[in-house]
C-alpha cells in the first residue's frame, strides 16, 4: 500500500506535466542587464538551432521567441523563427516574420533580405496547415494550437487515473474501517488478544486508505489546475533565478498517519 502512495504520487507528477523540464522549454524574463539579456538569449539561440537541425522544429520555433523575449531586435533570431514556422505549416505567422526582417533596414538584416523575399512570395496565399501557435511566450503552445473553451477530461489519461485511485482508496477505507468496527465489537465482548490484534491492523489500514484518498484528491485536483482550460501550455513560466533553491514537498504515509518531507536543493 505505502509502496503505491509513493508510485501514485510520482505518476501524478510526471502526468500534470509542469515539472516535466525534459518535455518543456522553460523561457526566462528579461532581465534589466541587457548584457544578461543578449548572453542568455545565445544560449536560447543555439538551441533553437539545435532542435531545428534534428527536425523538432515546434521546439526551435519556441526556443526562437524565447531569443526575441530577450533580445526583440535580434533579426536572425526573427527569420529563423518564420523558417521553423514555415517547416510547420504555420504559414501566416511565418510570412508575419518574413515581412519583419525585409522591414528591418540594419546592417544584419540586409544579408537576410533575398531569401526572406523568395520564402515570402512561396507562400503567398497558402493556408495555415495547422492552428497559430505562439508569436512570443505566454502564448498558446504550439502543441494542439489555441486551448479548447471546455476541458475535455474524457480523452486524459491522468483524470481517470485520478478517479479511479480515489475511488479505489475510498472504498478500501470504507470496508477495513467496516472490519476494524466488527473486531472493535468482538474484542469488546470477548476481549480476545486475536480481535485486538486484528483491529489494530484494520485500523492501520484504514489511516493508509484516507490517507491515499487525500493524496489521490490532492493530486488529482493540482493536476486539473495545471491543465485548466485557457492556461498556456507552451513555454513554462520563467525560470528561478540563478542561486535559488528548490523546494520539494514530498507527502509519506506510514501506521501512524501520513507527514510531509521537505527537502531543499541549492
Amino acid at each position: 500500500m505505502k509502496s503505491f502512495l509513493t508510485v501514485l504520487v510520482v505518476v501524478f507528477t510526471l502526468g500534470t506535466g509542469a515539472p516535466a523540464s525534459a518535455q518543456k522549454i522553460v523561457c526566462p524574463a528579461p532581465s534589466k542587464n541587457p548584457d544578461e539579456n543578449k548572453k542568455e538569449g545565445r544560449r536560447y539561440y543555439n538551441m533553437g538551432n539545435t532542435f531545428f537541425n534534428m527536425g523538432q522544429f515546434e521546439k526551435s520555433a519556441t526556443s526562437f521567441a524565447c531569443v526575441l523575449h530577450l533580445v526583440p531586435y535580434s533579426v536572425m533570431a526573427r527569420y529563423q523563427l518564420a523558417v521553423s514556422y514555415q517547416k510547420l505549416g504555420v504559414f501566416s505567422l511565418a510570412r508575419e516574420h518574413y515581412q519583419w526582417v525585409i522591414a528591418d533596414t540594419s546592417a544584419e538584416a540586409r544579408p537576410l533580405h533575398g531569401e526572406a523575399s523568395a520564402r515570402l512570395a512561396a507562400l503567398k496565399g497558402k493556408p495555415d496547415k495547422r492552428v497559430a501557435g505562439p508569436t512570443r511566450p505566454g502564448d498558446p503552445s504550439l502543441d494542439g494550437g489555441t486551448p479548447a473553451d471546455g476541458w475535455n477530461l474524457r480523452s486524459r489519461w491522468w483524470f481517470w487515473t485520478g478517479v479511479g485511485a480515489v475511488s479505489l482508496f475510498a472504498v478500501t477505507a470504507l470496508f477495513t474501517g467496516w472490519q476494524a468496527l466488527e473486531y472493535r465489537d468482538r474484542w469488546e465482548t470477548d476481549w480476545k488478544d486475536n480481535d485486538r490484534d486484528s483491529l489494530n491492523h484494520y485500523k492501520d489500514l484504514t489511516d493508509l486508505a484516507l490517507g491515499g484518498v487525500v493524496l489521490s484528491a490532492a493530486a488529482l485536483g493540482y493536476a486539473l489546475w495545471a491543465n485548466r482550460p485557457g492556461r498556456p501550455a507552451g513555454v513554462q513560466p520563467a525560470a528561478a533565478p540563478s542561486g535559488a533553491s528548490n523546494l520539494l514537498v514530498l507527502p509519506t504515509c506510514g501506521p501512524g498517519g501520513c507527514l510531509l518531507t521537505l527537502s531543499l536543493e541549492f
